[in-house]
């Protein structure tokens, strides 16, 4: 069990690693296109981008598989946060890109990171195979689909206020971008359980419906979650839109875990711990948060240069 709980952590920090080196490369390429280009054929301008590509390859394809993986050694509760981790990565990446040291607050920011992860790691708020019993369980399945609908609607609703509003405009479409991924997490490890049974030849009509189901909650919400984190982007800085994604995506495994699953802690401090952690990596998500929002500065200045050399190339002219 303790084998499975540390390798199961080592695939989610991985993963979460692989996911924010993909989202530093499409936020790269993304502030490349002129704001004034990104109203039409947005979506086919980042297609033709190598950085954008390979982002998006590391964050369907590696990140993809290792926290799959990890779904299998320690289920959905403590993912979240553990993948927190690759926020450190894209911090680090955004100074390479700047050319830039890291200031005070980025280092207590990376400092509270890891503390924050260690404590969620501490609270060992596992879900295994034993707890996938619950499938069977009608009761479950309501809980479970009570949750759904409940994050569809937050999300659905984030996003029309992020669209129709002004003020306010960023903060609804970062919490917009970060709905459908807390919804994903919680049918992966449902998904992959049912998987296995029915390789066994284990099947119920029940087991049927949710493997059906589960099938375009994951696939397609992963896939319109990406495209909504890209319009995010578009609109708003890095440096509010992750640390405000990150508040549903680490308190959702919470729910999972106690309310959906119904799940005891594992100890008496477990749930203070995974409280702590949350609280301190969203702490740290709004200092690190700073650094990636100067990736906006490369764009400002690259419009900068080009209008001065238009300038010059007119007055030459």
């Amino acid at each position: 069990m303790a084998n499975n709980l540390i390798l199961g952590i080592i695939l989610a920090l991985a993963g979460g690693i692989a996911n924010n080196s993909g989202a530093l490369l499409q936020k790269f390429a993304i502030n490349k296109i002129p704001r004034e280009e990104r109203k039409e054929g947005f979506y086919k301008k980042l297609f033709k981008s190598p950085y954008w590509v390979v982002g998006l390859i590391l964050i369907i394809g590696a990140s993809g598989v290792l926290i799959s993986l990890a779904q299998l050694f320690i289920g959905g509760a403590l993912i979240p946060g553990l993948m927190a981790a690759g926020m450190i990565v894209l911090t680090i990446g955004a100074v390479k890109l700047l050319d830039e040291k890291l200031k005070r607050a980025e280092y207590i920011g990376i400092f509270l990171m890891i503390v924050g992860i260690i404590l969620i790691g501490l609270s060992a708020l596992e879900i295994t195979d034993a707890d996938m019993t619950n499938l069977a369980d009608i009761n479950f399945v309501i809980r479970l689909a009570i949750y759904s609908v409940v994050f569809f609607i937050l999300w659905v609703v984030s996003r029309q206020l992020g669209k129709r509003l002004e003020r306010g405009k960023t903060v609804f479409l970062a919490l917009g971008s970060s709905f459908p991924f807390a919804l994903a997490n919680a049918w992966m490890q449902p998904f992959i359980f049912l998987f296995r049974e029915f390789i066994n030849g284990n099947f119920t009509v029940l087991n049927i419906i949710l493997f059906i189901v589960s099938i375009p909650i994951i696939a397609v919400i992963n896939i319109v979650g990406i495209g909504h984190v890209q319009d995010a982007f578009k609109h708003g800085d890095a440096s509010k839109i992750y640390p405000i994604g990150q508040i549903p995506q680490q308190i959702a495994p919470i729910i999972l875990y106690y309310a959906i699953y119904l799940k005891s802690s594992p100890q008496t401090y477990s749930l203070y711990l995974i409280l702590v952690g949350v609280l301190i990596i969203l702490v740290a998500g709004s200092l690190l948060g700073r650094k990636h929002g100067q990736l906006e500065t490369m764009e400002t200045e690259e419009a900068k240069e080009l209008a001065f050399e238009t300038t010059v190339e007119e007055i030459e002219e």
